[in-house]
């Protein structure tokens, strides 16, 4: 059963890569949002404010925090229990990284491309502004990966497929993904465990399971 993380910089278009990609393959698309339903089940609800914390706070975690890094690990590995999914960002390349079979997919762009698409969707032509806020973004998914998971988010071979929609149109893109997860899905990559044998708490597969059947 096929698990793919996409990992993606704001404006390059890997959200409607994975959207396309959940729908091609009928997969349910893992979110932020996803997760945070699935986290407030368990009184967890604080994952975006944890995402946009410096790291330095994150060297004097509480014990809530904590309890919410380690529950986000138990969901992804449940989320990877249920199979068939599409899970973007959040690190899920890192959570997953020895996964038997999973396929870790990174979407990016050049700068000036993805400037041009982030003036585009937030209509405005104030080019300062809109670099401040690509460049914030991708300092957040960095320090996000590297505070959870001690990873470093732009390092290629972490990857299976890297994906520059400079140059790849959308609809390519979404292809090579769809290829390269049943390749992945036939011949699993060297892992240090595969689905099976990720311990499952009933419970929490239960609640993922209602959630991911709604999305």
């Amino acid at each position: 059963m096929a698990t793919i993380t996409i990992s993606r910089l704001l404006g390059s278009e890997g959200a409607a890569i994975a959207e396309k990609v959940s729908q091609k393959l009928s997969y349910p698309l893992v979110t932020k949002q996803t997760l945070e339903k699935i986290l407030e089940q368990y009184g967890l609800d604080h994952l975006d404010s944890f995402y946009k914390a410096p790291p330095r706070l994150w060297s004097r975690l509480d014990h809530e925090t904590r309890h919410l890094v380690s529950m986000l690990n138990t969901v992804m590995l449940g989320i990877a229990k249920h199979g068939d999914t599409v899970i973007l960002g959040r690190g899920g390349f890192a959570a997953l990284k020895n996964l038997a079979g999973a396929l870790h997919v990174r979407v990016q762009a050049p700068l000036q491309t993805r400037l041009r698409k982030i003036v585009e969707r937030e209509g405005s032509d104030d080019m300062r502004l809109m670099e401040k806020l690509v460049k914030d973004n991708d300092r957040a998914r960095a320090m996000f990966v590297n505070g959870f998971y001690d990873a470093d988010f732009h390092r290629a071979e972490q990857f299976n497929l890297v994906i520059d929609t400079g140059l790849i149109p959308v609809d390519m893109a979404v292809e090579w993904i769809v290829a390269a997860s049943r390749i992945s899905d036939a011949s699993p990559a060297a892992g240090t465990y595969l689905t099976k044998d990720i311990d499952e708490d009933p419970v929490l597969q239960e609640t993922i399971d209602k959630v991911l059947a709604a999305e």
